[in-house]
């Protein structure tokens, strides 16, 4: 989407409660090329009201036996919900989208129509 958003000269910026090596790591991992925002003690997250508190974890177990852990420890992690923001050239929200499926994230075709609809009648 990056030449469509450029058209409408938007610039997308992520924000996520990763560390700073974890955003490094997923940098490189993926080629990402667009701003990474760390908030692992979620400030900015909170801020904008996009805590999730029901976010389950399942890790491995603390206790292992020759490097194999014994047990799932499952567990509730506070993480930001996946949302998607556009913000105007004076900080006013334009439009918000917002899932609860960490995996899923808005569509380009909502995220355009979202653009086209908030800038093209400026």
């Amino acid at each position: 989407m990056r030449n469509d958003l450029e058209k409408h000269d938007v610039r997308v910026i992520a924000l996520s409660k990763d560390t700073v090596q974890d955003a490094a790591f997923h940098r490189q991992r993926d080629g990402i090329g667009l701003p990474l925002l760390c908030d692992p003690d979620l400030e900015v997250i909170r801020q904008y009201g996009l805590e999730h508190h029901k976010a389950l974890e399942v890790s491995t177990g603390r206790f292992t036996i020759a490097g194999i852990p014994l047990a799932l420890v499952p567990s509730i992690k506070t993480m930001a919900i996946p949302t998607s923001v556009l913000i105007d050239e004076q900080g006013v929200i334009r439009w918000i989208d917002q899932t609860d499926d960490y995996r899923l994230r808005s569509s380009n075709e909502r995220v355009m129509a979202a653009v086209k609809s908030a800038f093209d009648s400026c």
